[in-house]
């Protein structure tokens, strides 16, 4: 990571701009889907949830890797996550408990980490957090499909795909949740002493 990086400068590395674009997409892909076209709604949100990987090869193949890249990624995944499962449940695609589910793991991993940054501290993703990710924005793909109804013959054993994927990712999140919330534990000691 380079030294002296500024917001302006980090803006304009390729990987960076790449976050950005998902972003956009992002939103596009939501207002398309309700105002336009399921259809396209659906290839724009595709096209961000491809451009995931794309972003973080690049990075580490031409050394652009900032904090701020960091923090895009990290917030494009939340929000995609978040954004799949409140539409799917508007849609009565999932029980509205799921909502709960999803946004309670979220904050509290959230506070954990937002406490032990304030001391300096870093509670490192986990391999079960990165499933969690990948199984819910994967598992939009089915998800979508079936509630579009775009491939009937498909029915219902898309609609069970996407209800899987998603549900694995939501328990993939709360094993995760459990090893964020024991190393926060474990550090909570020199973490307040270090805030004091």
């Amino acid at each position: 990571m380079a030294m002296g990086s500024t917001i302006r400068n980090d803006l304009r590395t390729v990987p960076n701009i790449i976050t950005l674009s998902r972003i956009v997409l992002l939103w596009l892909g939501v207002l398309v889907y309700f105002y336009v076209s399921h259809g396209v709604g659906i290839a724009l949100a595709i096209l961000a949830g491809v451009t995931d990987y794309l972003d973080g090869y690049i990075a580490r193949r031409t050394k652009q890797v900032t904090r701020l890249g960091e923090i895009l990624d990290q917030f494009c995944d939340l929000c995609f996550e978040a954004f799949i499962i409140i539409i799917a449940t508007l849609q009565a695609f999932f029980p509205p408990y799921i909502i709960f589910l999803y946004l309670f793991r979220e904050f509290w991993v959230m506070c954990l980490r937002r406490f032990m940054a304030g001391a300096r501290m870093n509670i490192p993703s986990s391999l079960a957090g990165k499933v969690k990710t990948n199984l819910i924005m994967w598992g939009f793909f089915p998800t979508y499909l079936s509630i579009s109804a775009l491939v009937p013959a498909a029915e219902p054993y898309l609609g069970h795909f996407g209800r899987l994927a998603v549900g694995l990712g939501i328990a993939a999140g709360y094993y995760s949740a459990l090893g964020y919330t024991k190393a926060f534990a474990a550090g909570y000691a020199e973490a307040t002493s270090r805030i004091d």
